[in-house]
């Protein structure tokens, strides 16, 4: 079984801030990797407000990370999610209903979020009043 990454050895593959991290790293990443879904939500948010990167180089920052052969256990519904937040959508919502695929329906009172699943979510989005 490959290991789970830290959101900081995600940063130091993607930003190389810190050669000698970077380096480990990719390393590391080199033999295999399992891609946790609240590593890549909190990776998103540290590369917006951090490194102050735009949303499609974090699109395909991530696009590039999930294809890489040694990546396992890449959450599913990846491209969905990816799809709609180069499209405007947040992040961390479209990973919600992505991990929500096999409940009925998502609660939300953001009436936000109905307006940018687009016409095949992985589940029903209501807004709650």
């Amino acid at each position: 079984m490959p290991a789970a990454i830290d959101t900081n050895v995600l940063v130091r593959f993607l930003t190389g801030d810190d050669l000698p991290q970077a380096a480990v790293a990719a390393e590391r990443i080199s033999l295999g990797f399992l891609l946790l879904p609240t590593v890549l939500v909190e990776t998103e948010w540290v590369l917006r407000a951090s490194y102050g990167w735009p949303r499609d180089r974090i699109g395909a920052a991530f696009r590039d990370v999930i294809d890489l052969p040694q990546a396992v256990g890449v959450p599913g519904g990846m491209d969905w999610v990816l799809d709609r937040f180069a499209n405007g959508a947040d992040f961390a919502d479209m990973m919600h209903l992505s991990m929500a695929a096999e409940a009925d329906i998502f609660l939300t009172f953001d009436q936000r979020i109905e307006k940018v699943v687009g016409d095949s979510p992985p589940v029903a989005v209501i807004t709650l009043i």
